[in-house]
């Protein structure tokens, strides 16, 4: 049994450094961190007969915020890969996990190891922690989703925390689905992910609107915009997690609009999970009646990132 739990641990530590090395950016990742407990009685386990001393982080990130000038983001993850399939009522589960990785913040705050992280960073004013709770399924789909079944759960008053981000299943394919597969098809050297214009980072936007690695404020969009340098043309391509629509189409497209800081974009190329090219082309050709700027089939293009045969063009 030990065996077992080992290897379901070291699974979960790889699904970890693959999502957020391989798929967003994050080149440095530290890993299996221990950190003092401050608040022994507070976090103790409730089984447990003596007060807790140590929280274990199984993978924290750290970068310079390209949302926000003069800001520090660090991410404490904390994984919880599981052999089995998700519970069908998965809310205890769900609030025993967040209340350990709350407490870890809790104390993390107030840790050598945050003040280390901090003075490696200059021109840092302010720092902002995000909890990540990674809890993906062996057992479930690929497209299973936890979020909607614990949406709308009460947690306990005295967890301190800003923010706590929840990947699961879904998540995790929605990126692997699209950034993956992009940098799979044109190098990871000529995908970049782009930063909007947040009114806070006008600074660092001076000189980066697009970079290697995905701010964690996006984990949790349904729009991935990213940049791609494709043979002698530059793409700016968005990702959506909705399927097509005529209100997603003209959303996506007054999105692409918003940005200018991306230096000589050639195509824009809006990507869902569902589009059929055949009934849904009537609906792109009247709502560019509303953005004659753009051209469909020669500046801007639409497809799914999922495989479909059915939108196959003939060349």
């Amino acid at each position: 049994m030990g065996e077992w739990s080992k290897s379901v641990g070291e699974k979960g530590e790889e699904i970890v450094n693959y999502f957020f090395k391989e798929i967003l950016g994050y080149n440095t990742i530290l890993s299996n961190a221990s950190i003092v407990c401050n608040k022994g009685l507070k976090h103790k386990d409730k089984s447990s007969k003596s007060n807790k001393t140590t929280h274990g982080i199984d993978a924290l990130i750290s970068s310079k915020s390209p949302l926000e000038d003069n800001l520090l983001d660090i991410g404490i993850i904390s994984s919880k890969f599981t052999s089995l399939a998700y519970p069908n009522s998965p809310k205890s589960l769900f609030k025993e996990y967040i209340t350990d990785l709350a407490f870890t913040i809790e104390c993390f705050k107030n840790s050598k190891m945050y003040s280390d992280i901090n003075q490696k960073f200059s021109n840092v004013n302010r720092t902002d922690i995000t909890g990540i709770l990674v809890w993906a399924s062996n057992k479930s789909s690929q497209n299973e989703e936890i979020i909607s079944k614990v949406s709308n759960m009460i947690l306990d008053n005295d967890l301190i925390f800003d923010k706590i981000i929840i990947v699961d299943n879904d998540r995790i394919n929605f990126f692997v689905e699209t950034i993956q597969n992009a940098k799979k098809e044109f190098g990871s050297e000529n995908v970049k992910f782009v930063y909007h214009n947040s009114n806070l980072n006008t600074i660092g936007l001076q000189s980066i609107s697009y970079g290697d690695f995905l701010p964690t404020n996006y984990l949790f969009s349904n729009i991935i915009p990213i940049r791609i340098v494709n043979k002698n043309d530059i793409d700016f391509v968005i990702f959506s997690k909705e399927n097509f629509s005529k209100e997603n189409f003209s959303k996506l497209l007054a999105f692409a609009k918003s940005f200018d800081l991306l230096h000589s974009i050639n195509n824009i190329v809006l990507s869902f999970p569902e589009f059929n090219q055949l009934t849904d082309e009537s609906i792109i050709l009247s709502e560019l009646l509303n953005f004659n700027h753009y051209q469909y089939g020669k500046n801007l293009f639409v497809k799914t990132h999922l495989s479909d045969f059915r939108n196959v063009k003939k060349v």
